[in-house]
Formats: C-alpha cells, sequence, structure tokens
C-alpha cells in the first residue's frame, strides 16, 4: 500500500490499530520495511564468466520490489524467475542471470541492485574465466580438505580463530599460481596463504603480496608430481560473513590487482590517459644518459633491476607550473617511488616519496626557464620485470577539482534532492557553474548550481522528472566549468570520498567507478 495526498499513514490504519502501544511497534515494523533500502552483502558465486552466462545468487536486505540490477560492465541482465516480483515479500536472497559478452577483460566490476525502495550498495565482483566452485564448509583440516581442480576457483569465508583446506594435485615440472581475492573486493579478511605437501610441510607462504595491496598470492614450480594442500586463514585469526574471499589456482599468471591475463610480460602498461604515452627507453640511468621528453607526457617505465634510477630530461618556460605525478600501487605494481626534481647544474629544486595514497607527487611552478631533470628511484632501491610504474608530466593550469560525498542519491517520483559539491582551487577564485551530464536529457532540473566566488562549496538543488518510474535507476556525473584566462576549464566531481567510506579498507578502491553517481527513484508522494 502506497499513502499518498495530505492523509498521514497513521489515519489510514487508524480504524484497525488495536491498542496505542502495539499499534505503534506494528507500524514502526511497517513502516521501517516499506521504506527501506536494498542491502547487499555478499553474491555466490563471487565472479562472472565473459562469454557465458553466470546465475548469481544474491545475499542481503529489502530485495522486495526488486527492478533492475546494474553492472559496470557489458552483460545481459535477467531476473531469475523464482525471483520475488514488484511488490512481493522481502527476501534475503534474489537470484539474476548476467550474460557477459566474451570481449569483457577479466577484471574487477561492481553491481547495484534498484528496487522500487531505492538503491543498494555497490558489490564487488570479478570477472573471471575460471570454472566456479563454492566451499563445503567441512574443510576445516587437511584430512578433510575440499578438491579444487586446477585451473578453478572457489568461494570461500573463514570463520574465526579456524583454517580453510583445500586439495590439488600437480604434475612435475609444472607451474602453479595461486591468488587469493579478498582486500580487492571489499571484504574483510586479511588473508595467509600457505602451501603445503602431502605430508602437511610448509612449501611456500605468503602474507601481503607487493603488487595485490593486503592479498596474497604465490607461483611454486612443482619438482615432483603428487597431492598437495592449500591453507588459507585470516591473519588475525578473525572470521565470519564478511570474512570472504575468491581463491584462483591457475597455470597462466596474472596481470596484477586488474586480475587480466599477461599476454606480453615484457610490456608495462600505462593505463588510460588523457595525453600521448611512450615506454621508457634504457639507457637513462645517469644524468648525462637521461631520456628527453616533450610535455605533456605519459611514461611507462620499469625498475628493470634493483638500484635502478631513470632520468629524464624537458625543457620549461619561466612561470610555467608542472605536475609530475607517479602512479604505482593503483595500477598493481609493487613500487614506492622517489622523485628528484633538479637543474642542469645537478641543484635540487624539489623532491617526493611515498605518504599515504599519494603515490609520488612534485608540484613546481619554474621561476627560470630551462632544461630540468627528473630522477625516478624505487624508494627501497628494488627491481625486477615487475616493478612498473606510470610518470605523468604535464602542465597545471589555474584550476579546481571538485568532489561530493555520495555515490548514489534516492529521491521520490517527481521530487527532489539536494547535492553538496565541494571544490579545491588552484590559483582560480572565480565562479564555477555545475550540471549533470548522462542520466537522460530532461530528467533533471537543477538550482542553486552555481559555486560563488571564492567560496569552496554549494549545495546544488535538484528536481526529478515525475516521467521516471519508480524502481528505476539512472546513472549521472557532476561537471564544473569556468571560463579562466580566457580559455574555458572543466572538471568532473570526484566520488572517490564516498568509495573510501563504503570500502575503508580499500587504499586504491576501482577507479573506473570514480565520478559515477546513481539515482534511485522512489515510490512515494510526488512534489507538488
Amino acid at each position: 500500500m502506497i499513502v499518498t495526498g495530505s492523509a498521514s499513514i497513521l489515519d489510514v490504519f487508524r480504524p484497525q490499530l488495536p491498542s496505542l502501544p502495539l499499534a505503534f511497534l506494528w507500524l514502526g515494523s511497517l513502516v521501517s520495511g516499506l521504506a527501506q533500502s536494498p542491502v547487499l552483502n555478499h553474491a555466490i558465486p563471487s565472479a562472472v564468466s565473459p562469454g557465458r552466462t553466470t546465475h548469481l545468487t544474491l545475499s542481503g536486505e529489502n530485495f522486495a520490489g526488486a527492478t533492475e540490477l546494474w553492472t559496470s560492465f557489458p552483460a545481459h541482465v535477467t531476473l531469475a524467475p523464482s525471483a520475488p516480483a514488484t511488490g512481493a515479500s522481502d527476501s534475503s536472497s534474489l537470484g539474476w542471470a548476467l550474460s557477459v559478452s566474451s570481449e569483457v577483460r577479466p577484471g574487477i566490476g561492481a553491481i547495484r541492485l534498484a528496487t522500487t525502495n531505492g538503491l543498494s550498495n555497490l558489490l564487488l565482483l570479478t570477472i573471471d574465466d575460471l570454472s566456479n566452485a563454492t566451499e563445503n564448509t567441512t574443510n576445516k583440516a587437511l584430512r578433510s580438505a575440499q578438491y579444487l581442480a586446477i585451473p578453478g576457483a572457489i568461494d570461500g569465508v573463514c570463520e574465526e580463530l579456524s583454517f580453510d583446506y583445500y586439495q590439488i594435485e600437480a604434475q612435475a615440472g609444472q607451474q602453479v599460481n595461486i591468488d587469493v581475492v579478498a582486500h580487492r573486493l571489499g571484504s574483510l579478511l586479511d588473508p595467509i596463504l600457505r602451501l603445503l605437501n602431502s605430508s602437511g610441510r610448509e612449501l611456500a607462504y605468503c602474507d601481503d603480496a607487493l603488487d595485490a595491496y593486503a592479498d596474497a598470492r604465490l607461483s611454486y614450480r612443482f619438482p615432483a608430481a603428487g597431492r598437495f594442500f592449500i591453507e588459507v586463514r585470516d591473519t588475525r585469526y578473525q572470521g565470519g560473513p564478511k570474512y570472504r574471499y575468491r581463491l584462483r589456482v591457475s597455470e597462466s599468471p596474472l596481470d596484477r590487482l586488474r586480475l587480466r591475463p599477461i599476454s606480453e610480460p615484457e610490456f608495462v602498461p600505462c593505463g588510460a590517459s588523457p595525453w600521448p604515452e611512450r615506454l621508457e627507453v634504457e639507457p637513462n640511468d645517469s644524468p648525462s644518459t637521461a631520456l628527453p621528453i616533450p610535455i605533456p607526457l605519459s611514461i611507462a617505465g620499469t625498475f628493470a633491476k634493483e638500484k635502478d634510477r631513470d632520468f629524464y630530461e624537458f625543457d620549461v618556460e619561466k612561470g610555467q607550473r608542472l605536475v609530475m605525478a607517479g602512479l604505482t600501487r593503483s595500477l598493481g605494481f609493487p613500487c614506492d617511488l622517489y622523485l628528484e626534481l633538479r637543474k642542469s647544474n645537478d641543484s635540487l629544486v624539489a623532491e617526493a616519496n611515498v605518504t599515504g595514497i599519494d603515490e609520488g607527487t612534485i608540484t613546481n611552478t619554474f621561476t627560470e626557464a630551462g632544461t630540468y631533470r627528473l630522477l625516478v628511484e624505487e624508494l627501497n632501491q628494488q627491481g625486477g620485470p615487475g616493478f612498473g610504474y606510470r610518470l605523468d608530466v604535464r602542465p597545471q593550469p589555474p584550476g579546481f577539482a571538485l568532489s561530493v560525498d555520495s555515490d548514489k542519491i534516492e529521491a521520490a517520483q517527481g521530487g527532489s534532492f539536494d547535492l553538496k559539491v565541494t571544490c579545491l582551487r588552484r590559483e582560480y577564485a572565480g565562479p564555477i557553474t555545475l550540471a549533470l551530464a548522462g542520466g537522460g536529457s530532461g530528467n533533471f532540473i537543477l538550482s542553486d548550481n552555481v559555486i560563488p566566488p571564492k567560496t569552496n562549496a554549494a549545495q546544488v538543488k535538484v528536481t526529478v522528472s515525475a516521467d521516471l518510474p519508480p524502481g528505476h535507476m539512472v546513472h549521472f556525473t557532476v561537471q564544473g566549468r569556468a571560463q579562466i584566462e580566457g580559455a574555458t576549464y572543466e572538471a568532473q566531481a570526484s566520488t572517490m570520498p564516498a568509495i573510501r567510506k563504503l570500502f575503508p579498507q580499500m587504499l586504491y578502491p576501482p577507479p573506473e567507478l570514480d565520478g559515477l553517481i546513481a539515482l534511485g527513484v522512489k515510490a512515494g508522494r510526488k512534489s507538488e
């Protein structure tokens, strides 16, 4: 039942209220059930397969009135026939069928559920071509280890003060890669991974893999054929429903955090970049052999050996402002960068190393024109084929950066919502005009959409079209625009503050989700 008009819900149900105390308890339960947004806890399996249809069972709360499942990757999604229909009683389990294109690359993706009562949180999944299995929950000792075929993957849950064991069979000389994907899916699990022989003796061990955040992975070549065991537990011996993981066992190595098969081990990918890209060229390990580069440029480099040093050389004009920004761990590389900016006479101008989520950045306004050199080193002097980095060298004109503190909004059909947009200014104090991009033309009307001069935030009011039905989900981004020094400057608002709250244990959440805001249209009274 939906109450409309000016009557209160108490007026509607007053004839049926048995006694006031009991009525308020009953009424509070009813209103709570009607109004609550869905919550996604986990999915079984925790992966979908490119080129195939995967049947996902979602576990959570408030699934009544389910209408749509959004995916961050291309997929055809249908509600399972056994799922509760719109308006049906609530459920904590919901089935969906996801048909993923064969062109989708393995990696980390996200889903979000829409109901007539609102939107769920984001839930991360792996996009994986390995077959799926589920932990049998009796694998708490070597003698009851669950069998896992190679290649294969299994979804598990660590219990408190407990171990999970899996049994594999390997051939002599076989190279096997074992990966516990937990932290990368937003799980609370901090895994420890051990490989044991048939008598339980440790062959290999991993706590934190350098290129996988707090997750554990190892690679092992078996000298002889036989039966072997994999042990998984939490490093603090904690556990429970939120301590989930996906255990992957395969012969193909993976491309760091993104879970993509490595086809060209010699190549270090830059990742998406709006600037020209090029590979580092050796030798460039001394000032005299510094690699000349144009600006702007995105460089893909590698610390090929321990104590490797890379030098880059470029020309600047007086008053020019440049940003030299490194990316390593957010791309899955086990590096921490140290940067030095020096003049051609080798005098130091600025330096930077990793602090917090910053991966090594120097921002400098040059007081003198001339030739400058940038030294890039691995902070701990480590090196090897997998020690890659990306370095962006680009101008930084006056401008601004925008952010919002929510990645989802809920509003009644024909209603409105407020959205706070925060601004970080950079040598610009003028007005900034805000607009919403995406979400369909005519679905939104904005007011109060200008950040006034010399202020750092604005509360934007957005009215939702009355034509959007309850249960509908649309996505949009917030765009800022200003005229600065005779040119148009544009920036998209980041939603990373909200995503970090959603996944507080993840140092670098998936960058593909940044900036995207979901709007869920709820059943309720339209604005008058």
